[in-house]
């Protein structure tokens, strides 16, 4: 159980190290090139944040992370669901980043989520997962920001690994709710935040 639990810890550390390679390789030439005085952003919705760069007047990039904690669900032998996601984000304002605007958003993650059935068996799944996000920003003069909008999240979680207390069958139940969570159609999407 230990040896699985470093494989299982640096398999997630390669996970977050390419993430960030692909983050500072995307980015690394355009850095210096905002002519906006407020070049970094963070934003967040609680459990969910997020820390951007404009690249321009239109176009940022950023990271975000997120840990949303265990939530009740009790349906179908489903007690809770916890997740965690980390990941890169493009957004492109239709006037600008810094003011008020039409936005869209890309959001590319890896993410984990563990599913707890009624009998106590946890079931640990991992992926990538990609959102694309439409809608519109409020820019106060304060440098405060609000951004609301929804649209269409894929992911293609697989099973990582289980922890079973009873042979009720429960594992069907947890891979049919995952399996329900692969595409949303519409995800609702709010951020608070400044710019500096």
């Amino acid at each position: 159980m230990i040896i699985y639990s470093k494989l299982l810890l640096l398999s997630e550390m390669k996970h977050y190290h390419f993430s960030i390679i692909l983050f500072l390789c995307m980015t690394s030439p355009l850095f210096g090139q905002s002519d906006d005085e407020k070049r970094f952003a963070f934003r967040s919705a609680l459990v969910a944040n997020a820390l951007t760069y404009n690249l321009d007047s239109q176009n940022a990039v950023g990271l975000h992370f997120a840990q949303i904690p265990s939530t009740r669900i009790n349906v179908n032998n489903v007690e809770s669901l916890e997740k965690n996601f980390y990941g890169l984000n493009y957004a492109y304002g239709f006037d600008c980043i810094n003011c008020d605007s039409y936005f869209i958003v890309f959001i590319l993650n890896n993410s984990n989520s563990i599913i707890t059935t009624d009998d106590g068996s946890k079931y640990t799944y991992s992926g990538w997962g990609l959102s694309a996000i439409g809608g519109y920003s409020w820019f106060f003069d304060n440098d405060i920001s609000i951004l609301l909008g929804a649209g269409p999240a894929f992911s293609n979680e697989n099973k990582e690994s289980e922890e079973i207390k009873s042979d009720n069958g429960f594992e069907t139940d947890a891979d049919e709710r995952i399996d329900k969570l692969r595409f949303l159609p519409l995800v609702p999407f709010f951020l608070a935040g400044f710019s500096f």
